[in-house]
């Protein structure tokens, strides 16, 4: 039961995604790369990392020529891949260190947490792809944080770098892009 509630958000993910390339036109490779988004820059300034931004954003081919509402479709659901695939890494090391008789270690008990955090994380980018399926635009703000502060809990847990420290940079980033593109949704 919890596995199919897990894959119940990828499945609205990857419907907005396959929504997205059947209704509008795949723009040539050389004029897509070619083409500013105001947005897209205007988000990508309010980053920590613009080059990531900028690559994150533009790995999508509509993303030249989106809209707030696209851009946001765009950057939450290449989060939601992310911390899904983060969060299947966290329980294979899990199950790896647990068969391995590490069950009680320190790392056993971080990478547990974790994958506590990422299913939080995940919750609250889901809910932001939900809203944004049902053209609901609020708490897009909060929702991006809940799901950042989720994997800056989960690397803080080892005191120190943990072993997943680099998909947890990752994932914060993409978290700090969705803040970014929830300022283009003001509260009324």
């Amino acid at each position: 039961m919890a596995d199919a509630f897990r894959k119940f958000p990828l499945a609205i993910a990857l419907s907005l995604t396959l929504l997205l390339r059947i209704s509008l036109p795949f723009p040539p490779i050389a004029s897509a790369a070619a083409q500013e988004n105001p947005l897209a820059t205007q988000v990508c300034r309010n980053t920590t990392d613009f080059d990531f931004c900028r690559r994150s954003i533009y790995s999508d081919p509509h993303a030249p020529t989106a809209d707030r509402a696209l851009l946001a479709v765009i950057i939450f659901t290449k989060a939601y891949l992310n911390a899904t695939d983060t969060r299947d890494h966290i329980a294979a090391r899990v199950k790896s260190v647990a068969g391995g008789g590490g069950g009680d270690s320190g790392v056993a008990r971080g990478l547990r947490s974790c994958l506590r955090r990422y299913d939080e994380a995940i919750r609250a980018v889901s809910e932001v792809l939900g809203d944004l399926n049902d053209d609901t635009f609020y708490d897009f703000d909060k929702l991006s944080l809940e799901a950042e502060s989720n994997a800056r809990a989960c690397e803080s847990g080892f005191h120190g770098r943990s072993p997943i420290t680099p998909r947890n940079e990752i994932f914060i980033k993409l978290a700090e892009i969705c803040f970014a593109v929830s300022q283009l949704f003001p509260y009324n």
